[in-house]
């Protein structure tokens, strides 16, 4: 799956931005798999969509052909451990963050980075 970026700057210290980084991507099925001062790499499966599911049940259902073709386009990719990175670089103004994540968590690094001021 094809990284996505995203940036946003902030008023907050390069190590709280990765503090508060650690915390959010740990309360959900992330783990962290390494950190530093201004770098912290979570690690995780991002939830599967239910339509997945129901497309991949329904598949098999009617003829096993459709059901495997789903589950590996679709199911597959997303049960593939995927990474999130976050780098928070210090500016002149505060932080400048750069989230680095696959397609499927886009939702989740949006929630966090509108949490950070």
């Amino acid at each position: 799956m094809a990284d996505h970026v995203q940036t946003k700057t902030t008023t907050l210290a390069p190590d709280e931005v990765i503090m508060r980084a650690v915390q959010y991507f740990s309360s959900g099925k992330w783990r962290t798999q390494s950190q530093s001062q201004r770098i912290a790499t979570f690690i995780g499966r991002p939830p599967i969509p239910v339509l997945y599911l129901l497309l991949t049940l329904v598949g098999f259902a009617f003829c096993i052909v459709p059901g495997i073709i789903i589950y590996f386009m679709g199911l597959r990719k997303m049960i593939q451990l995927q990474n999130i990175v976050v780098t928070a670089s210090p500016t002149a103004a505060g932080t400048d963050v750069v989230v680095k994540h696959a397609s499927s968590a886009t939702r989740l690094v949006r929630e966090f980075l509108a949490a950070l001021p």
